[in-house]
């Protein structure tokens, strides 16, 4: 019997995939360092992998997958987003990370490349096993602190899911506000992407006004989404009049910022501002127009103080940062809304975030949405 258990073992060594990725029941994959038929938890290089009603039901070697994915890349068929896109759908955990590096040496405001990774975070548990669940916010805090990139945007990711969702939660599951704080002003560009996020989850109001100034004003892309998707989190609503008071008035980089915040995290109210400030194109300066029961006044100059943020109470949420009823959209604040002049830059920003509002690639230009606007949007509104 011992004769033929040393090939037997032989050729099971031989047949292990080199690169094991295991297919789940319903058909996810996931890159793993063992697994075996059935199991229903896996233990991956970037975390444990739980599928409790998602069983695997094979294992394949991802090995030659790999090489084809960076032969494909080299060749210039695939882009980058399409590239992490593959990687992430087929499990190929390693490689995605350092696909991320890569691209983000190339480009550090390569927002795919963060948000690559922060889906898996979601899905990833990196926090050993012999730890407390109050223990757990506080360990993920500090690995999100890591200079190691892969490391560090995981354990952020997962930290959204682990942080209570209140500012006034007695427990150890916050980060102190200090911290938040502290980490909103890092040299680190993960941790401020990380904090942005942590303080819109827990509702810290107190940091409203600086996650809004840093939505319009922050240079790298990868922190300014992330402010102002905290904000957005925090208070909606006066987010969107302080993204619609600087796409309106502000300087044409804070302009581009608020168009992109408001196509992202606008809702269905932003609609109405980014249609209105688009009316204005080919309009020249003293120009006053009607637009929708609106009056449109264009002017040349813009609005020094668009930047800021008028005195409120951070805990009162049911108010906006300049008072006004909860319910009143800034483009409602007068009879005449009036926008600052501008040019081809600014237009193409504003085509696409509406198609980014709307979740599609629609190609229509500035006359296209004004039409839809009036004689399909407003018409199937009550």
């Amino acid at each position: 019997m011992a004769l033929f258990a040393a090939p037997l073992l032989g050729a099971m060594l031989l047949m292990a995939p080199q690169l094991p990725i295991a297919v789940l029941q319903s058909g996810q994959r996931v890159e793993c360092v063992t697994a075996a038929i059935g199991d229903r938890e896996l233990e991956t290089p970037l975390g444990v992998f739980r599928c409790p009603t998602d069983p695997v039901v094979k294992l394949v070697d991802g090995t030659q997958q790999r090489k084809d994915f960076r032969k494909l890349r080299r060749l210039k068929v695939i882009d980058d987003a399409t590239w992490l896109q593959d990687l992430s759908t087929a499990g190929q955990l390693l490689e995605l990370a350092t696909a991320c590096q890569e691209l983000l040496a190339l480009d550090a405001q390569n927002v795919l490349a963060y948000e690559a990774l922060e889906r898996w975070g979601h899905q990833l548990d990196a926090v050993p096993a012999q730890l407390d669940r109050e223990q757990r916010v506080a360990w993920l805090w500090d690995r999100a602190a890591s200079e190691d990139f892969p490391q560090s945007i995981l354990a952020g990711a997962q930290l959204l899911d682990e942080v209570s969702q209140s500012s006034q939660a007695v427990n150890n599951r916050v980060v102190s506000i200090r911290e938040l704080r502290s980490a909103l002003r890092s040299k680190s560009v993960v941790l401020r992407r990380t904090s942005a996020f942590v303080a819109g989850r827990q509702r810290q109001f107190s940091l409203r006004e600086l996650l809004l100034e840093i939505s319009i004003s922050e240079p790298l892309e990868v922190v300014r989404t992330a402010a102002a998707a905290g904000a957005h989190e925090i208070h909606a609503h006066s987010a969107r009049q302080y993204w619609v008071q600087n796409l309106a008035r502000g300087s044409d980089a804070h302009r581009a910022a608020a168009a992109w915040n408001l196509g992202r995290y606008g809702g269905a109210d932003a609609l109405q501002a980014l249609i209105h400030v688009l009316a204005a194109d080919q309009h020249a300066p003293g120009e006053r127009f009607r637009f929708a029961e609106r009056i449109i006044e264009v002017v040349s100059n813009s609005d020094r103080n668009a930047l800021d943020l008028g005195g409120f109470n951070p805990e009162q949420q049911e108010v906006d940062f300049r008072h006004p009823s909860p319910e009143l959209e800034l483009l409602d604040w007068d009879s005449t809304f009036t926008v600052t002049k501008y040019g081809d830059s600014l237009r193409a920003v504003l085509l696409e975030a509406l198609d980014t509002w709307a979740n599609s690639k629609s190609n229509r230009d500035t006359a296209a949405w004004l039409e839809w606007y009036l004689n399909v949007w407003l018409p199937a509104r009550p």
